[in-house]
């Protein structure tokens, strides 16, 4: 595992570089924070009754509405394009030979964004919320679990985001493939509207896709939309949807691994 663990390091320096690409995404991070809690305040302030209906209220929902913002900042990023252009040149296949697993060394590489994005623009941004804003933050068995929901949702994504690379090998264009995953995966994961605000049938059939597990769990656990017995059941459904893509990705990676030719390179 040391070899993964050296990856991740180095992943996590080699996104230290550019400190001006770093500075502006923390500005762009925080100006998306302050915009998203202004549109669900005026959303509250004019629908009457939504407190009610919802089971939340306005600040419950301004507080969802800029830790959604924050999050994506743990999403792992798409190789898509990246291995899209490797199998173009055929230079996949020594990525394939190298003494590690290829999954793992995705995975070690997403780990070093994650903790880039924790390092750099999490902690600054909660910081900057805390000191600005009024947030009821979690306690106790409520906190641990949005801390462990937050850790299962970076693997969800991660492994939809490896799934989705893997088409990349398949059919080697993967613009539409990768453009329809980001709009599947923002809307259903409830990143821009929470999922009790879906029509019920939409909302029960979103209720058992993996993608509320990236977004929509770990925020209600936060503001305790989810909580009691319901808080197990959650995490039990995000762990369970990633060993389901896991094992389907395992063997999607072990086919097209039998099936992989590389022409020239």
């Amino acid at each position: 595992m040391r070899k993964y663990a050296a990856y991740t390091v180095t992943t996590l320096k080699n996104t230290q570089v550019y400190k001006f690409d770093l500075l502006l995404r923390v500005i762009n991070s925080f100006i998306l924070v302050i915009a998203f809690r202004e549109v669900w305040k005026a959303i509250y302030a004019n629908g009457d009754g939504l407190a009610v209906s919802t089971g939340v209220t306005s600040q419950e929902m301004q507080t969802y509405a800029m830790l959604a913002v924050i999050l994506f900042a743990i999403i792992p990023p798409s190789n898509a394009y990246e291995i899209s252009d490797k199998v173009r040149d055929g230079s996949i296949v020594f990525d394939m030979q190298k003494p590690w697993d290829f999954q793992l060394m995705y995975l070690a590489r997403a780990a070093g964004s994650f903790l880039f994005g924790i390092l750099y623009i999490i902690i600054p941004q909660i910081i900057a919320i805390f000191l600005f804003f009024h947030i009821d933050y979690p306690t106790g068995l409520q906190a641990v679990a949005f801390v462990v929901s937050v850790l299962l949702a970076f693997l969800l994504s991660f492994l939809i985001n490896f799934i989705v690379n893997m088409t990349a090998i398949l059919f080697t264009e993967i613009w539409g493939i990768e453009v329809f995953k980001s709009v599947v995966t923002d809307i259903c994961s409830g990143a821009m509207v929470p999922l009790w605000f879906f029509p019920a049938a939409v909302g029960r059939v979103l209720e058992w896709l993996p993608f509320q597990g990236i977004f929509n769990i770990p925020l209600s656990l936060f503001i305790g939309k989810i909580a009691g017995s319901a808080i197990w059941e959650q995490i039990a459904f995000q762990a369970g949807w990633c060993l389901i893509l896991l094992l389907f990705s395992r063997l999607l990676l072990a086919w097209i691994e039998r099936r992989l030719v590389i022409s020239g390179g």
